[in-house]
């Protein structure tokens, strides 16, 4: 297997380098020149599929028409694929007339009117964005894997383990919900961000990589006690209607274990205390959700994590449910956390996103900060 992966990738990479490798490179550039020789092309093969449908009518139905235009709307303007439009109208048209003994079925034809406008439709904002093919889904996927890197946390830290486990609503790849990490090993501090943006789907999955972006460059550049304030400042002027984000924001000493939590309008982070027989402590101190009040302030919440202590962060995703008090949720979520936090589970954050929530219509996210030691 690892010959032929190999030989694949000599294969792929030879054609990418050849001609015709770096003409679909100028088609999916945008290239004028490049677009019309591919109308030309996609026309011709409109003509051979209306002359195989008259010449073979038994093989090759009018209906194969869909595959230029399937093809066009990868790759052309939109004025062009309407422009293909006319080869294919026409050949149906000599279908009509030559093709026998059976002609134009109506269900032929309304297999073409049917992909001719799906495909315009589909493609309206690969156009408007002036992307080809497959590139607009390529940046969609980068981005979303640049929003979660940078919500990486340390994998080497003395004493300490962190878990972390997102999951999108509905199994998607994007989430309302994002991650940002900032380690100062100079200024002995670790901050951890966890947003949820308002609202559901695509529509929060893409407020969230914007606000990702914006965030994570002020994420380290400011004390920690002015970074909400300035996201709430930085959403106030953007004046999304309707829509807001809540923040947990941890600022952790990794040399003592002091830390600070700040809250704009999320569920409270938990403080279990491995020394008091595994209690737990609600960490409820902080301000409004960001975007809503401008000028308001997120008074800190401060402890200390000894050893065998943890840290639990979370999205409402995991602790809310329709009809039900939140508290009941966030009861039941400290109450599967605990014997995972005793037991020491390597993986600790998944296995209790597995337990709590492995299925709700909404995005989850929860990050466990545990400080080792003493039988941790």
């Amino acid at each position: 297997m690892p010959a032929v992966t190999t030989v694949a990738r000599q294969v792929r990479e030879g054609l990418r380098r050849g001609s015709l490798g770096r003409w679909l490179s100028r088609l999916l550039d945008g290239e004028t020149r490049a677009e019309r020789e591919a109308v030309g092309v996609l026309t011709a093969v409109a003509g051979l599929l209306t002359w195989l449908a008259i010449r073979w009518p038994d093989y090759c139905p009018p209906s194969m028409l869909v595959f230029p235009l399937i093809c066009g709307g990868f790759v052309l303007h939109t004025r062009r694929q309407l422009a293909l439009l006319v080869p294919v109208t026409v050949g149906l048209m000599l279908d009509i007339f030559l093709r026998t003994p059976y002609g134009l079925r109506p269900g032929s034809a309304a297999v073409v009117i049917a992909t001719a406008g799906l495909v315009l439709l589909t493609s309206r904002y690969r156009t408007r964005l002036g992307l080809r093919g497959t590139r607009g889904d390529s940046m969609l996927v980068e981005l979303s894997e640049r929003t979660r890197a940078l919500g990486r946390l340390p994998e080497q830290l003395l004493d300490w383990r962190f878990d972390r486990a997102l999951a999108p609503v509905s199994g998607a790849f994007f989430s309302g919900d994002f991650l940002l990490a900032s380690h100062r090993a100079d200024r002995d501090l670790l901050e951890v961000v966890l947003v949820d943006v308002s609202g559901k789907g695509s529509r929060a999955a893409a407020r969230s990589m914007h606000l990702s972006g914006a965030l994570a460059m002020l994420l380290g550049s400011v004390p920690a006690e002015s970074f909400l304030p300035r996201a709430n400042d930085y959403l106030c002027r953007l004046d999304w209607e309707d829509e807001f984000a809540t923040a947990v924001h941890l600022a952790l000493r990794p040399s003592s274990g002091e830390y600070r939590l700040f809250h704009a309008g999320h569920p409270p982070a938990a403080h279990y205390h491995r020394a008091l027989g595994g209690s737990w402590q609600l960490r409820e101190a902080g301000g409004p959700a960001l975007g809503i009040l401008p000028g308001a302030s997120f008074p800190a919440a401060g402890g200390q994590l000894d050893h065998g202590d943890a840290l639990l962060l979370y999205s409402d995703g995991l602790v809310e449910v329709p009809g039900e008090d939140i508290d009941e949720g966030i009861g039941r979520l400290l109450g599967a956390a605990a014997p995972l936090l005793r037991a020491g589970a390597a993986d600790s954050a998944a296995e209790l996103l597995r337990r709590v929530a492995p299925d709700v219509a909404d995005d989850r996210t929860v990050v466990v900060v545990r400080r080792l030691g003493a039988g941790s």
